[in-house]
């Protein structure tokens, strides 16, 4: 949760705030780590004639995300909990909740998500994620972002073939509580686009 990981590190509990988009792969990535070991340490007990046969065969998720729990934390407030209606450009970039009811649930569809390219001068190779606020866009880089001493500085890039990694995509709209708003007040409502784990878990009239 929020609060643990604030009591626990409040330094980086700062920086997911102001940066989710940035960090919550690399929680991802880390979660992802942690699942092979797990995997690793359960194949190996296998393998030394130490089976457990209450527990099922264990199967490695394709797609692993860290969830953050928002509850009895700061996020609750006001400031980093607006209602839909009061949702500003202040709000881009940060961990934001919003809380309201659906109101419209699209079917769920297939997108294009990361891929893998390799510059042509040096070889090497590189995710690229799209951009899903600018139409699923791909903005390459500028440069190659090889770590290497000298640096490449080369813009030749090519993608790796079948490295695309499609995912589950759901579009819902949400609209605010109409029981929060002032009277003659109009709620209003927001997309919001649910992706692999989310997809398909809320339906119309869901909160």
């Amino acid at each position: 949760s929020f609060a643990e990981l604030l009591d626990f590190d409040p330094g980086l509990a700062k920086i997911l705030y102001n940066d989710p988009k940035g960090f919550l792969p690399a929680f991802d990535i880390a979660a992802q780590g942690a699942q092979s070991e797990v995997l690793r340490i359960l194949r190996k007990g296998e393998a030394l004639g130490n089976p457990d046969e209450l527990r099922p065969a264990a199967v490695q998720k394709g797609f692993v995300h860290v969830r953050v729990n928002v509850c009895g934390s700061p996020l609750e407030f006001p400031e980093s909990s607006p209602s839909i209606g009061k949702v500003r450009v202040k709000h881009r970039g940060i961990l934001l909740t919003l809380k309201g009811t659906v109101i419209r649930s699209g079917g769920v569809k297939m997108i294009e998500g990361e891929r893998e390219y390799q510059c042509r001068k040096c070889n090497h190779r590189f995710p690229c994620y799209p951009e899903l606020e600018a139409g699923n866009r791909i903005t390459l880089p500028a440069s190659c972002p090889s770590m290497r001493s000298k640096g490449c500085q080369s813009a030749s890039f090519q993608l790796i073939g079948d490295s695309i990694t499609c995912h589950d995509y759901q579009e819902i709209k949400i609209q605010e509580s109409v029981q929060l708003l002032d009277v003659g007040s109009i709620p209003r409502s927001m997309p919001v686009i649910l992706m692999d784990d989310l997809v398909d878990l809320v339906k119309a009239g869901g909160k």
